[in-house]
């Protein structure tokens, strides 16, 4: 997908924001509007031919990084948050697995992969923002027992 009608352009523009999300990923996004600034370089990037799971995998972790030095104490631990940080680090493992493992799987299992592609897009749909969830529960539940 993509806004501009030449793919040469296109192409340019998305590996120039994709250089720009990595650098400020990296090394900017700590900061005040670190999240803030990740999550409008990924829509930029969507917009300019980036695809669709880069940019939803950057805005998720811009949603992410405007929480990074926000005060966790005072936040309430409820019996969801409790079994999250339990679950922690396993959704982020699964998440992994599938997008390093898609490529071997889709290279010998080709047709299985284009017949239940649904499977892997459910996969990242949940268990992207879950390993972010779990994380946060994880680190709320780790401020607690440190008052």
């Amino acid at each position: 997908m993509t806004i501009i009608p030449n793919f040469l352009i296109t192409g340019i523009l998305a590996v120039v924001i994709g250089l720009l999300i990595l650098i400020w990923s990296a090394a900017f996004v700590q900061h005040k509007y670190g999240g803030s600034v990740l999550i409008l370089l990924s829509v930029a990037l969507l917009l300019f031919g980036g695809g669709l799971f880069p940019p939803l995998i950057g805005i998720v972790g811009g949603v992410a990084g405007m929480k990074i030095k926000k005060r966790l104490i005072g936040e309430k631990s409820g019996k969801i948050k409790r079994f999250a940080a339990k679950l922690w680090p396993w959704p982020l493992v699964v998440f992994m697995s599938w997008i390093i493992g898609q490529w071997p799987a889709g290279y010998f299992f080709n047709d299985f992969m284009q017949t239940d592609m649904y499977f892997g897009l459910l996969l990242i749909f949940i268990t992207l923002p879950l390993s972010v969830y779990t994380a946060y529960s994880y680190d709320v539940q780790t401020a607690l027992k440190g008052e």
